[in-house]
């Protein structure tokens, strides 16, 4: 069981929680929820002005619905909670299929860790019913098409919307209507009132939560990717310069100092480090400015990771309840307006890190199409065997699909939005689409990975049979036996979508301590 406090989720906690781990809350983040909730209130009775509890949203901040003057009554909180549950309806307006149940998940829990950093005002009990949806797996049914990324308010309305017992839900397998999982899993219907309904709506954890996910598998595909690159640059008798440390330390990039470091590790004990006559005397530039790709590819994760970081333990509720800034004789600096909900620090880091992607990815496509070329790799062209018709030269248009596709998803889309709201809301980012659009990224550079490390495995091969002493460094040695483990060696025409099915399978899986 995971334990949230509101400060320290990370993707791949997050993505623990989507594959269905279960949570509880730290009672020290519960106790500032209550804190928290307890100075929204004073704050509206003293008639405090609050975006969200007696004002409208949007363009109707200038309605005022809710008047406590100074009185906590009956009528008072009923009419709330009537406004409440009218914001909730309204904002819930998603369409197209439903979201899949592993980012639902993912984003009931950044949502309830934002809500623990208890700057959000809402009532303790709802903090509750996110735990109760976790653990019991009851998953709203939320459609998945409608957010531009400044909150993701007309996706993640659609969880206020189960709590009250209204819409779909995903329980024990089946759907149902929301209020009948509920009852039958003994959670309470919500009730919310004061700012609790935009405390629900008002989050960019849709977002976030596919983000988040992006970087858990980014960070098992850097891993293997760069043990991929050594055993393609040994399977090609490359040269081990462009990363050489005195080389390297001539224009000294710290990132690309760390990585020439790494690959020299990588490569170490391979029959790179002996002098060979038939080795070029420089690469193609795909394979010498690996080093300076892989940099690129592991700082930009880096600096995605860390904007994501503070967006997954933080708040983004606007407005801002803040605890240490309490007057009880004037509480109207207490509940303050924000633009917290703003995407842009990490969502410019994703694009950053799918251009950097990208590269990568081209630059695999031009290795694949290299190894074909006997010229260059001094193999058999297209790395065929005594009985192949065609060896792998039909992969060359996977590959170049792949790096297509994988080119088109790195465009930026944060700048592609108009007004909205009467043009309060006037700019946006796009959030759910560009971190949609990386996870797309990674999932296509697993295969073009794959389809890398066929043609790496079959060159090895081929080289051994002209060279028996041929020596794979231990990293290079174990992703080469592993693939041999369930890849055989070419040596007839045959079908490779299974091959290249088995191969992603084992690097997408990759276990970051077995190398």
């Amino acid at each position: 069981m995971i334990k949230l406090n509101g400060n320290s989720l990370t993707p791949s906690i997050v993505e623990s929680i989507a594959n269905g781990e279960k949570v509880c809350v730290d009672p020290f983040a519960m106790e500032k929820v209550k804190l928290a909730h307890s100075i929204l209130i004073k704050a509206a009775l003293q008639g405090v002005k609050i975006y969200g509890l007696t004002v409208g949203v949007g363009l109707n901040k200038d309605q005022e619905w809710i008047d406590l003057n100074g009185k906590l009554t009956n009528e008072v909180i009923e009419k709330s909670v009537q406004f409440n549950i009218n914001l909730l309806r309204a904002h819930s307006v998603g369409v197209g299929a439903s979201i899949e149940k592993n980012i639902v998940r993912a984003l009931i829990a950044i949502r309830l860790n934002n809500l623990l950093s208890a700057h959000s005002g809402i009532q303790p009990a709802i903090i509750n019913s996110y735990i109760a949806f976790l653990n019991l797996d009851i998953i709203p049914v939320i459609p998945v098409v409608g957010s531009v990324g400044e909150a993701d308010i007309t996706i993640i309305s659609h969880v206020g919307l189960a709590m009250i017992g209204e819409g779909n839900v995903i329980y024990k397998g089946k759907q149902c209507i929301a209020i009948d999982a509920l009852s039958d899993a003994k959670v309470p219907l919500i009730k919310p009132w004061a700012k609790d309904a935009l405390s629900i709506l008002s989050s960019n954890a849709y977002s976030a939560a596919i983000a988040s996910l992006a970087l858990a598998k980014m960070a098992r595909y850097l891993d293997i990717n760069e043990i991929a690159y050594s055993l393609t640059l040994q399977s090609l008798n490359g040269n081990l310069s462009p990363f050489n440390e005195l080389v390297l330390s001539v224009r000294p990039y710290d990132e690309v100092d760390a990585m020439g470091d790494k690959l020299r590790q990588l490569t170490s004990g391979s029959s790179l480090e002996l002098s060979d006559p038939s080795r070029e005397l420089q690469d193609p530039l795909s394979f010498r400015c690996g080093v300076y790709i892989l940099a690129a590819l592991r700082k930009y994760y880096d600096e995605a990771y860390s904007q994501l970081y503070i967006q997954l333990n933080s708040s983004d509720d606007n407005p801002c309840v803040l605890l240490d800034n309490i007057d009880e004789a004037d509480y109207s600096d207490s509940v303050v307006p924000s633009a917290n909900f703003e995407t842009l620090p990490w969502v410019l880091a994703l694009e950053n890190l799918q251009l950097a992607l990208a590269h990568n990815g081209l630059s695999q496509v031009q290795q694949i199409i290299k190894f074909s070329d006997p010229r260059l790799t001094h193999l058999s062209r297209y790395l065929g065997a005594d009985k192949t018709v065609h060896g792998l030269a039909a992969l060359e248009k996977t590959a170049v699909s792949l790096g297509t596709q994988i080119k088109l998803l790195a465009y930026p889309v944060s700048l592609d939005y108009l007004p909205v709201s009467g043009g309060v809301e006037d700019i946006a980012t796009n959030a759910p689409l560009s971190a949609d659009r990386l996870l797309a990224q990674i999932l296509y550079s697993f295969d073009l990975l794959s389809i890398l490390l066929l043609y790496a495995a079959q060159a090895i091969d081929l080289r051994v049979q002209k060279n028996k002493m041929l020596r794979l460094s231990p990293s290079a040695l174990n992703l080469y036996s592993r693939i041999r483990d369930k890849v055989g060696f070419i040596e007839a025409d045959r079908s490779l979508s299974t091959d290249l099915s088995v191969i992603n399978q084992l690097i997408t899986n990759w276990d970051r301590n077995c190398h």
